[in-house]
Order: structure tokens, then C-alpha cells, then sequence
């Protein structure tokens, strides 16, 4: 689905994303819906391994009244931090920056749980969101609320993928927000696969199977 291209003719009247896939509304009223694939249709996980890192951001101009979008990104977890996926997405009008976040987390897991990894953890900048994923704050408001059991029913697909979570400062996650503020300013949906290093990372001696 185009969304840019949609929402630019002035055709598209608003949008919807999940685990799913996508959906765009035209004012005319059909809805074009475009299913989420699988990134390795038809192949068998022989491992789990490797470690990753997911940060994720959400904006909203004049919150929670203006444009919004949210941005994530996925990198290996060692010392050379190796880019593998990074996306940003448009969200429309009229949702909070805390919505945002729990956005581009959303979509960064279900990113990240087509990788099969071992470890992998969540890191970002909000101090609710983070503390609401280990327990610590309670989810009050319904809308975060949906969201936050969007995340949990994610991670309970990925029963073995072992989670841990990280607040940092604002300052320390400048692509992801630059991510989510690109979705604003371009009302694009991309992301961004850097298959050297996911092949890389997930690559299996099969030697050790014959």
C-alpha cells in the first residue's frame, strides 16, 4: 500500500496497523488491506541464537492532537552493535506520544520476532512505558492498556526468547526519535532490512547437524 502517495491525493481518510498487517480507509469507504508475510515463509528455525537490542520512540505534534508517528530500530548485541532493522510509520491524528511508543515497540517486536533470537532487549526512553513492561507502574489509561496487551501477547508467541528492559535518557536515542519524526514529516511507513548482518547473525553451521 502506498500510504504516502494515498494521503498526499487526498484519497485516504486514515490508517490502521497491527500484527496483521495494514489497513487504509479511502474516503470513498473501501478499505485496502495489505496482510503481514512472514519474512521466512516455508523455512524451519534449526537455532536459536545471537542477542539483539530493540529501540523504540513515538511523537505526537501538540499532544495528543497533531500528527503523530512512532520509530524503531534493531542492532546486534555486541560491542559493534550492528545495524539489522529500522522502521518508522505514520499513525495519523489525534493519539498521545505514550500511544506512540507502545507503537513503534509493537512493530519492532514483531520485527524482531522473525529473527529467532536467544536474547533480545528492549530498551527506550520512556520511563512509564518501561516501567509499565516489568511491572512496576500499573497500565490505567484503556488506550495504553490494548496496546500494552499487544506487547504481552507478542512475547507470549515468543515463549523461549529470553526479555530484559532498559530505560536510557532521551539523549541516547536519537535514531529511533529521528525515526518517528521522519514518519511525521514524510507520512511514510519504511522499514529497512540490512540482510548482510541478519544473514550473518543468524547464520547456522550445519556441519554440526549432518
Amino acid at each position: 500500500i502506498l500510504i504516502h502517495d494515498l494521503f498526499t491525493l487526498n484519497l485516504a481518510e486514515s490508517y490502521s496497523g497491527s500484527g496483521s498487517g495494514e489497513e487504509v480507509t479511502l474516503k470513498s469507504g473501501t478499505v485496502l488491506r495489505n496482510p503481514t508475510q512472514e519474512m521466512w515463509a516455508g523455512m524451519k528455525v534449526v537455532e536459536k541464537k545471537g542477542s539483539a537490542q530493540l529501540y523504540f520512540d513515538g511523537a505526537s505534534r501538540n499532544n495528543p492532537h497533531g500528527p503523530c508517528g512512532y520509530g524503531f530500530h534493531i542492532g546486534t548485541d555486541d560491542a559493534h552493535s550492528c545495524n539489522l532493522i529500522q522502521g518508522s510509520g505514520y499513525a495519523g491524528m489525534e493519539r498521545s506520544s505514550n500511544e506512540m511508543e507502545y507503537e513503534g515497540l509493537i512493530e519492532g517486536l514483531i520485527w524482531a520476532t522473525r529473527l529467532d533470537l536467544k536474547r533480545l532487549t528492549i530498551v527506550g526512553d520512556s520511563e512509564l512505558i518501561i516501567n509499565q513492561l516489568i511491572g512496576k507502574y500499573a497500565v490505567n489509561n484503556d488506550r495504553l492498556r490494548a496496546l500494552y496487551e499487544k506487547v504481552q501477547d507478542l512475547l507470549a508467541k515468543a515463549s523461549d526468547l529470553e526479555v530484559t528492559y532498559r530505560h536510557i535518557p532521551r539523549g541516547s536515542n536519537q535514531i529511533a526519535d529521528s525515526l518517528a519524526n521522519q514518519a511525521i514529516a514524510t507520512r511514510v511507513n519504511v522499514t529497512t532490512c540490512n540482510w548482510r548482518n541478519i544473514n550473518a547473525l543468524m547464520a547456522v553451521d550445519m556441519s554440526r547437524y549432518e
